[in-house]
């Protein structure tokens, strides 16, 4: 988890925090200083701290950045099925609730569409967890030479809702915020083939600075 000491809050975080803090109000009120309202103070904190969104430094590279803070799951090469049907590199991030769950574009590119599919709620950092509420996202770089990179945002156990920024034609940044979302969760991230990585299952990487993927030639 990266200490970010510059951030804002979310605006999607302001209707949780704020009955999370009338809650500790009136625990307080009830119980004075206690266990319990200590307890409620320290979730109020949690939350505070969940809907963070701090400012990053973009790097000037040519390959893809990490679209969430997390700890790289697996590095494979997978048959894509939603968008592209072909062999694609994808790397697997998992988000703890102690990281910053703003989703950022790993690319400049245009949204070419998305898809949406309501599910189940397990385990984020489960196998099972392709079965969850999830957003597809299918992207096309705005380089030179087109390709097509493909997102998914997986919902996990706790979260129970995934709000995207963006929609079908938006033309997107490098690092620009593109969702969040609430509590645990996962960001799957799919490459052509020419693209390469130095990272493996275990790694931790920053949304907007980690350079996850690179050409060949830049490496």
């Amino acid at each position: 988890m990266k200490i970010d000491y510059k951030w804002t809050v979310s605006k999607e975080g302001y209707s949780p925090i704020l009955i999370s803090f009338l809650v500790c109000w009136i625990g307080t009120a009830f119980f004075g200083i206690s266990i319990i309202s200590i307890l409620l103070l320290v979730t109020f904190l949690l939350i505070i701290h969940f809907f963070r969104d701090p400012d990053r430094i973009i790097p000037n590279t040519e390959g893809f950045i990490s679209p969430g803070d997390g700890k790289v799951v697996s590095v494979d090469i997978v048959d894509e099925q939603e968008f592209t049907k072909s062999k694609m590199k994808r790397i697997c991030i998992f988000l703890s609730v102690f990281d910053c769950h703003i989703a950022r574009a790993p690319i400049a590119s245009n949204v070419q569409e998305t898809k949406y599919y309501p599910g189940e709620f397990y385990f984020a950092n489960s196998s099972k967890c392709i079965e969850n509420e999830r957003l597809y996202l299918h992207l096309r770089t705005l380089s030179n030479k087109p390709e097509s990179v493909v997102m998914i945002l997986f919902a996990g156990f706790i979260a129970r809702r995934i709000v995207p920024f963006i929609s079908k034609g938006s033309e997107l940044a490098l690092g620009e915020r593109i969702g969040i979302i609430k509590f645990g969760s996962r960001i799957d991230i799919y490459v052509p083939e020419s693209y390469s990585t130095d990272l493996q299952a275990g790694d931790s990487v920053v949304a907007g600075e980690t350079v996850i993927f690179n050409k060949d030639n830049e490496k």
